[in-house]
Order: structure tokens, then C-alpha cells, then sequence
């Protein structure tokens, strides 16, 4: 930590910002532990540990997250603040990892998207906090986040490795650092074919299984690595080829031998002499700012009904909705007249599709003055789908409809940047077919927001079609009649197109 980050904690510290009581001993459960919250502008970030580890987590996060915006645009970091949940060592942190296989899943650190909430889980252990690279990997894959459909998993845990290595001095950054783990991983036979590296999914025992992870790790940093930055420029220049076909369509063995120009046994061949050969080159960048300074920070002390709700929350996230259920419970006994636990147990009911019951909960939380944008977006969204199964004609009741849009303008006022409730505020508009010109408005933030979401284009290609905006509604279409786009939303978006061709639609 710099020593003027260090002076500033301590700051903080002496001030009484930071809660005195945050270590907690150990044999205390950790739900009844002194947590406490560390706002940025990119993230909330939520702990019982040590204050420092978390303050210098948060210091970092903001500079890996300046710098990339600074170098990818703004646009490329924009979304809600990300929550993260800073356990204060591995132990603690191991009832709430992922389930695979009935056992706790062999993580350091996790990052997991959702479409109205992004989640860091880590571990502040260790005498300098947590490994950094593990925490950049994670988020690395939100800011990726738009070509996570197209990309192959070597591609998205490759591109995550090599930044993962970040480092800056201020004005200068640098990835594509050499990782020494992958190359010990490497230097020990027998490496996966690339024709199975290729074929690795989410599911595949290849990118969970302890004993088989270093290796498809390893080779996927190695390959990234090799076409990123490498010592063959034919291979540097054509590399970004290969996501433009993927985005056509293509599949991604043929995108890539296409977009390379090289068959695999050529490519596996040549990445073999690249790592004999030894030399690892980072990609360094000049920056247009310096991104070593303080940031805006703030912290502040959770109610215990708080540390119920982030536990619970955290669980249901990574699909543990029986231990997320028990917190929920819990924390309407703590507190029966807050928010939180009614949040809590209607988003589990909308896991677990009882969408009575999670306009119910919703609907209390609400009545309780909640001030999460999520909950308002929740009960809107609810509230939408109970109306739209009940009456198949294509507008709302109107007093529906206004309580409908009023809940999405409290989650926006909330959270403007949130690109769910402007989706659902454009279809509600445009289902009642009176303010077109709204509907396309909200729908166009949407996909601005988070372009990597077809369907949101697909809406938006209706409220243009709606607003007789023909040829910009099937410029808008084109995207998803590719052969790789989901089954379901091409076959929509062919019948709009063709209700679009007819004579009438001119």
C-alpha cells in the first residue's frame, strides 16, 4: 500500500468513519461479526475484516478500472456498482462458494454476472490482502462482458489472465505480464490439444476439476498471450479478426483458422516454439491521466439485519437458494419492520418461479420504503409479467400500467444507468402504444447500456418499427439473424423483419 493511501486509512480510522469493532473473534459467526460497507464510484464493496486490506482492495479495483476505461472508453466500465464481498479469510469465505459436485468449488476468488447485480467474492487473507491478479481476473470478465456469448472459454479466461497482471505507475499501465504458475504448469507434459481446448465449456470437468484446471488455464494464457502479444506480428494483426467472425456467425474453430490463416496443428506447433523460445513481452500504455490518486471513498457501519440480507444475498447469487432462504428468514425475525428480508425472500421467489409470492414480498418491501433500485425493478417487473398472463391483449390495464411505470421511475431515480428498467419501462410504453417516441428513447439507453444483450435490440427494433422508422428497425434487426444468435430470438426477429418487407410497411 502507498504511504499515502496508508495515511489516508488511518485518516479514516481516527475520524471514526471506519467501525472500531470490525475484528470480531474468531470463534463469533460471521453473520454476527461487525461488517461494515466501502463505497467508490464503481463499487460497494462489503466486509467484517481488517479496514486496510479492504480500503487498499478498493484503491486498486478504482485504478484497474480507471485505467481500463481510459483506454477502452467509459462505456466499456459502465454499469452498476459492482458488489463485493470481502471475506476476511478463506475459511470464512467457504460456506459461500459455489457448489460443483456436492463441494465448496476450488476458488480463490469469483466474480459472478447477473443481469440486474454483479458479484466479487474474495478473501482478504494473506500478509499483503488478497492476490490482486485473482480479483483483476474476476472483474476482468464483466468488463468483457460483451463478447461473453461469442467467445470461447480458453478466450475469456486467456483475455482475464493477461489482465489480470496489471500494474501501473500513474501514467503508465501494463498487461500481459509472464505468469510464472502457468509457465511450471506448461513446462510439465502433456498439454490439452488445441481441438480440446477449444471444445472446453462452462460444464466441462477441464475448467473445473482441481486437478485438471492448471492446465487449461495455463494454455489458455499461453495462446492468448501468443496472439495478444506475442513475437509473430502477422498473428498480433490478424487476432482481432477472429472475434469479428465470431460475431458473423462463424463457429469457433473455422473463425479462427479463417481469421489466422493457420490450421491448429500449424498454431499448436508455433505456440510450442513461443514458449521454448522464453520471452513473454507485457503490453504496456501510456495514459492520459494519472490513475494513482485518491478517489472518493466512503464507509460506513451495517445494520445486523444488513449482514443477514448481503449473506443471504450473496448465496442466492451463486444459485444456493435453501442457505440464502435461511438467512432471509432470519433476518425478518431480526427486524420484521425493515426492507431487506422481504428484498431477500422475493427474489428467492423469483428463482424459485412463484411470481405470487414474489409480487407479494416485493410489494411489502416497497411499503417499507425500500432504497434499493433492485427492489422497485423486481416488483415492476413482477407486477408486468402476473398483468401480461392474466389479460393476452397487448396493452395494461391503465392503473397497472401507471403503478408499473411508477415503481421503474423510482429504480431509475435510484440507478439511471441500470439498463434492465429501461428496457421494461420502453416495453411498457411501447404495449401501450401511446408514447412511442419514450419507449424507443428508454430502449435505446438500454442498448447503449448493454449492448451484448440481443434482446433488448429486438424491442428496440419494435418501438422503431412502431414509430415508422422502417429502415433503421431492420439495421437494427440484422444482428440477430446470425446463425449464432439463440434460436428463439433469430426466429423473432426473421418474423419482424418480414412484417417489415411487406407492402403495408412502407
Amino acid at each position: 500500500m502507498s504511504r499515502r493511501l496508508s495515511c489516508f486509512c488511518a485518516a479514516l480510522w481516527l475520524s471514526g468513519i471506519v467501525p472500531t469493532a470490525v475484528f470480531a473473534a474468531e470463534e463469533l459467526p460471521l453473520v454476527r461479526r461487525q461488517w461494515f460497507e466501502t463505497r467508490t464510484a464503481h463499487f460497494n464493496i462489503y466486509s467484517c475484516g481488517a479496514p486496510q486490506p479492504v480500503f487498499k482492495v478498493a484503491a486498486q479495483l478504482e485504478q484497474f478500472c480507471e485505467g481500463y476505461s481510459l483506454l477502452a472508453g467509459a462505456n466499456a466500465v459502465a454499469s452498476p456498482p459492482v458488489i463485493v464481498m470481502a471475506f476476511p479469510d478463506h475459511e470464512a469465505m467457504k460456506p459461500f462458494l459455489p457448489i460443483y459436485h456436492a463441494q465448496p468449488a476450488n476458488l480463490a476468488a469469483f466474480f459472478q454476472h447477473g443481469t440486474d447485480e454483479n458479484l466479487i467474492a474474495l478473501s482478504l487473507s494473506g500478509a499483503n490482502g488478497p492476490d490482486m491478479s485473482v480479483v483483476f481476473h474476476e472483474y476482468t470478465h464483466l468488463l468483457l462482458r460483451r463478447n461473453d456469448r461469442i467467445w470461447p472459454m480458453w478466450l475469456k479466461e486467456g483475455m482475464a489472465e493477461i489482465y489480470s497482471t496489471f500494474q501501473t505507475t500513474g501514467y503508465n499501465a501494463a498487461v500481459a505480464l509472464p505468469i510464472e504458475r502457468h509457465l511450471q504448469t506448461l513446462a510439465q507434459p502433456p498439454w490439452l490439444p488445441l481441438t480440446e481446448l477449444f471444445a472446453v465449456t462452462h460444464d466441462s470437468p477441464n475448467y473445473n476439476e482441481r486437478d485438471r484446471q492448471g492446465v487449461f488455464y495455463a494454455e489458455s494464457w499461453l495462446l492468448t498471450h501468443f496472439l495478444f502479444a506475442g513475437d509473430n506480428p502477422n498473428y498480433r494483426a490478424r487476432f482481432g479478426n477472429f472475434t469479428t467472425l465470431l460475431r458473423a456467425g462463424q463457429a469457433p474453430v473455422p473463425a479462427f483458422t479463417n481469421a489466422l490463416g493457420v490450421a491448429l496443428p500449424v498454431m499448436e506447433a508455433d505456440l510450442r516454439r513461443y514458449l521454448a523460445r522464453g520471452q513473454f513481452p507485457a503490453m504496456s500504455f501510456a495514459l492520459p491521466a494519472n490513475i494513482v490518486t485518491l478517489k472518493p471513498l466512503a464507509t460506513r457501519k451495517l445494520t445486523p439485519v444488513e449482514n443477514y440480507f448481503r449473506l443471504g444475498d450473496e448465496l442466492l447469487r451463486i444459485d444456493r437458494p435453501d442457505a440464502a432462504e435461511k438467512y432471509f428468514r432470519d433476518a425478518h425475525k431480526l427486524a420484521p419492520a425493515s426492507p431487506l428480508p422481504h428484498e431477500g425472500l422475493g427474489m428467492l421467489a423469483i428463482q424459485r418461479e412463484q411470481p405470487s409470492e414474489a409480487v407479494h414480498q416485493l410489494k411489502q418491501a416497497v411499503a417499507l420504503n425500500s432504497g434499493n433500485f433492485l427492489a422497485h425493478y423486481l416488483y415492476a417487473w413482477e407486477q408486468f409479467k402476473l398483468a401480461a398472463a392474466a389479460d393476452q391483449s397487448n396493452s395494461l390495464p391503465k392503473d397497472r400500467a401507471a403503478e408499473i411505470r411508477a415503481e421503474l421511475l423510482k429504480s431509475l431515480t435510484l440507478m439511471p444507468n441500470f439498463g434492465p428498467a429501461h428496457e421494461l419501462f420502453g416495453i411498457v410504453e411501447l404495449a401501450q402504444g401511446q408514447q412511442l417516441a419514450l419507449a424507443e428513447a428508454h430502449l435505446q439507453l438500454a442498448v447503449q447500456l448493454e449492448p451484448e444483450n440481443l434482446y433488448y435490440q429486438l424491442a428496440l427494433a419494435n418501438a422503431q418499427a412502431g414509430c415508422r422508422e422502417i429502415a433503421t428497425a431492420r439495421n437494427t434487426l440484422a444482428p440477430l439473424l446470425r446463425p449464432n444468435v439463440e434460436a428463439k430470438l433469430r426466429l423473432s426477429a426473421e418474423k419482424l423483419l418480414r412484417q417489415l418487407q411487406s407492402p403495408q410497411s412502407d
